[in-house]
């Protein structure tokens, strides 16, 4: 572990203000399924953003989902988790404790969700919007395509923890031009195991990987990183901030020793100019076990 006590503060990783808004609202008592325009641009030092993301694997947009926004996307968020918990069918949801009876299981011990555009409408036309595909044409430096959403939460308390892993180990993109965006639901201190990145890290090749017997992160480094090299950051975040990580960015997350939830909504893009090992991907989806 790297000594945290050389970690940048929020100012030194965050760009300035937000990059783009949209709003959404309530009308007949229903979510809207899909997102607003953006209505404004709001100033930001976008080559302070590319130079962070670039230097360092990773950046933070602060604030960049206002308040309003940010309480949409969370009822509707919570909305498809209660349903798919209710609903009990759906085999990319894992819970925080697998070995739990079912009828005992509610929505607040949901560990993860994969695909959640496939859920939502809403959650799909977020997925496309214009706010999150500027983001990342941005960062990436090319025409993003759009992955897929995953939910990830840390129920208070939780003491699993998510290994030193690189993204493109099992996203297999070459060039590597994919990256995670991960809007964080709750605010996320140092306790509550945020997102951990190796700084520069994104520069390395894939490093060997191994299944990490995690559920939510399926493969983890066979061996420790170099923290020297590429000190450690935890990223300590506040609700609507999004973290975006380059898919070769070594990372990890740590347990939650709070008293809250630590929920994240991650949107996943590649380039156009990155290919995919789809025989490779193909294999580690049949063994994966999540």
């Amino acid at each position: 572990m790297a000594d945290r006590s050389s970690n940048p503060t929020k100012d030194e990783l965050a760009p300035v203000g937000r990059l783009l808004y949209f709003r959404t609202s309530f009308g007949s008592g229903k979510l809207r399924t899909s997102p607003r325009q953006p209505v404004r641009r709001i100033d930001m030092n976008l080559e302070n953003l590319v130079e962070q993301f670039r230097a360092n694997g990773f950046v933070v947009a602060r604030g960049l989902f206002e308040a309003d926004l940010l309480q949409d996307v969370t009822a509707e968020v919570e909305r498809v988790v209660d349903e798919v918990v209710a609903s009990g069918g759906y085999d990319r949801m894992y819970f925080d404790d697998e070995t739990e009876a079912s009828s005992g299981r509610t929505a607040s011990a949901v560990r993860c969700v994969f695909r959640m555009q496939d859920l939502s409408d809403f959650l799909r036309n977020l997925l496309d919007s214009p706010t999150l595909n500027d983001l990342a044409r941005t960062l990436l430096g090319d025409e993003p395509v759009a992955d897929g959403i995953q939910y990830i939460d840390k129920p208070p308390g939780s003491s699993y923890e998510f290994p030193y892993h690189q993204d493109n180990a099992y996203m297999f993109f070459e060039p590597p031009l994919a990256l995670v965006a991960t809007l964080a639901l709750d605010g996320q201190p140092a306790e509550s195991g945020p997102i951990s990145c190796l700084r520069g890290s994104h520069v390395l090749e894939i490093l060997p990987h191994a299944p990490s017997g995690v559920l939510g992160a399926s493969r983890g480094l066979v061996g420790p990183p170099d923290t020297a090299t590429y000190p450690e950051i935890a990223v300590e975040v506040e609700a609507g901030d999004v973290l975006v990580h380059h898919a070769n960015v070594i990372h990890r997350t740590g347990p939650n020793r709070t008293d809250g939830h630590r929920r994240n909504l991650g949107f996943i893009y590649h380039g156009t100019a990155a290919a995919q090992d789809l025989q490779a991907h193909a294999a580690y989806e049949r063994q994966v076990t999540w």
